[in-house]
């Protein structure tokens, strides 16, 4: 059913079509039962297609069997029609039923609404519904997204499997909107350490609240939750007029800061400036404060809308797909990774090149960037244990590298290696514990390591870490960052809160802020196939061990 979900079938064709197979398949296993008690060993007939079942109606069959098998050639005819209509020219196949693959159950996570404790406005919702547009000008919505409009969590679905998943609320606008748009009075606040991106996500909000809703103001709270107290940093008005080029800027116009979050503090303020929707763009740690402001907006039976819109440039967020500015710093990544290269190469003999990227828990970064380069010799992450020698040791295999091609190139992310260097207990204002330097470390013992052998070394250490967070969206982070300050809106204005919006299975969803933190950070798995790939194009030792599922969210897809 999920499968058949994903082309858009209407619900009722997705249900009688499952109803029918299973009726069909009820009946082709009792008849297979009469076809073995009277046929001898070896004749048995297939009965996996379509054709197969209607082969099987015999004279003798008895009435109600007719009627499944009927029933099921109308559903599939149904679901065929449906097909041809979005894909006119056909599939040149006929449909097989996996009857071992059901989806019996599907649970929603379901997003907090304001209409549970305060009166919505409930106006209908038009495109340019605000006042500032003339009705004439004013369009439908080619699509409006309903509370049965799901995406499902788990699409891979494995024979005898529990025929159960989960589901998040379909992003986009709503039939009605629960405030009056021309009285939104909106705040936009940016926390955490900088990530591509983010003057697109506020200049996507922005253009969403004021073109297409009409908000009254909106403001850009500076310097991240500091910006709630701070006199020093009042906050600045947001208008179509100075969010314009804001696109091709790095950085945040706002500003960010870490830490600094003062709950009666921030709830002054929101009364004070009688705002109604507040959009939260951070981490797992700005998120979480976030949730504390709906909570409390909640206990207050205040008339607020508390969004998040995911910033991490690490990936570590858990449930979505990926969050902005990821695929950025990848790409930019590789500037880093070929000086490194170049440098190494050029430094004979044996030059040896050292990145230190980004990835404080999760090594996405350094096994993305070092798929896409293909030069990388050497992948260091967090999940996978740090071994220096020994038959999988990484010394010995930046030997057998050298004597192969003469240089090497290793890509480390900044929270490797903390099984032989230690975990530090000192914390930054974010609370985020600092990090062993793997990378200075690795250098040194890299060199002691060939100057015990005779083998003269160069090796060269590059930081580019902010630099690949400074610099503005590529094309593809930025059309992400667009789809989301626009859901993100669409969701406020609908009345959700406590949400946070981001990609799953590659279409926009709200998912209950709450979920969203509860497993963060992610890792990545050692065991998946993304450090499959790692290992085929670095060719080194394998010292992966399984981590413990209930430690921590571990993801096994290759983000793409």
């Amino acid at each position: 059913m999920a499968s058949l979900d994903a082309r858009e079938f209407t619900v009722g064709a997705a249900a009688g079509f499952a109803l029918a197979m299973c009726a069909a398949y009820a009946y082709q296993q009792r008849e297979r039962k009469r076809d073995t008690a009277r046929k001898p060993i070896g004749r048995r007939r297939s009965l996996t297609s379509d054709q197969s079942y209607l082969q099987g109606q015999r004279s003798d069959a008895r009435p109600h069997h007719t009627a499944a098998v009927k029933a099921w050639q109308r559903a599939k005819d149904d679901v065929l029609s449906q097909f041809r209509a979005k894909y006119p020219a056909g599939f040149g196949s006929e449909l097989v039923l996996l009857s071992q693959i059901k989806v019996d159950n599907v649970f929603l996570l379901p997003v907090p609404h304001l209409s549970d404790y305060h009166e919505g406005a409930d106006l209908p919702n038009r495109m340019g519904i605000g006042c500032a547009n003339k009705e004439e000008l004013q369009q439908s919505y080619n699509k409006l997204m309903g509370d049965q409009d799901v995406i499902i969590h788990d699409i891979v679905r494995k024979p005898n499997a529990d025929p159960v998943t989960t589901a998040y609320l379909r992003a986009g606008p709503r039939d009605v909107t629960h405030f009056n748009p021309c009285k939104v009075r909106a705040a936009i606040v940016t926390c955490g350490g900088l990530c591509p991106g983010l003057n697109n996500v506020i200049q996507g909000i922005v253009r969403a609240l004021i073109s297409l809703y009409g908000a009254e103001k909106v403001y850009g709270v500076r310097g991240g939750y500091q910006g709630f107290s701070d006199p020093n940093f009042p906050p600045v008005e947001l208008t179509l007029a100075n969010v314009v080029g804001l696109q091709h800027k790095g950085g945040t116009m706002i500003g960010t800061g870490r830490g600094s979050f003062d709950l009666d503090k921030t709830m002054g303020f929101l009364k004070q400036n009688r705002i109604s929707q507040l959009y939260v763009v951070g981490g797992d740690g700005t998120h979480r404060a976030a949730n504390k402001i709906a909570e409390e907006a909640r206990r207050l039976k205040l008339n607020i809308a508390v969004c998040g819109i995911p910033k991490t440039i690490d990936n570590d967020i858990d449930l979505i797909d990926r969050a902005f500015g990821f695929n950025t710093a990848v790409e930019e990544a590789q500037a880093a990774i070929e000086s490194a290269q170049t440098e190494a190469r050029c430094n004979l003999p044996n030059g040896i090149g050292i990145v230190k990227l980004m990835g404080r828990h999760s090594g996405f970064i350094a096994v993305h960037a070092t798929m896409c380069s293909g030069d990388v010799d050497l992948c260091l992450v967090p999940e996978v244990p740090v071994v220096m020698d020994g038959p999988k040791g990484c010394l010995p295999h930046l030997e057998r590298v050298l004597d192969r091609k003469g240089f090497a190139v290793i890509v480390v992310a900044e929270g490797a290696g903390e099984e032989i260097l230690g975990r530090a207990v000192e914390v930054d204002k974010g609370g985020n514990r600092k990090l062993p330097e793997l990378g200075k470390w690795l250098k040194d013992e890299i060199g002691t390591f060939f100057d015990k052998r005779g083998k003269p070394t160069t090796v060269k250490y590059i930081d580019p870490s902010y630099m690949i967070r400074s610099v503005p969206a590529n094309a593809s982070d930025a059309i992400y960052t667009a789809l989301l300050a626009q859901n993100a809106v669409h969701g406020a204005m609908a009345g959700y809160t406590a949400f946070s919006v981001g990609m799953a299975n590659n279409r926009l969803v709200y998912i209950p802020i709450s979920s969203l933190v509860k497993n963060s950070p992610r890792i990545m798995d050692p065991m998946g196939r993304t450090w499959e790939r790692v290992l085929s194009v670095t060719g080194q030792p394998n010292t992966a061990v399984k981590i413990d599922s209930t430690s921590a969210a571990i993801s096994t897809r290759t983000i793409i």
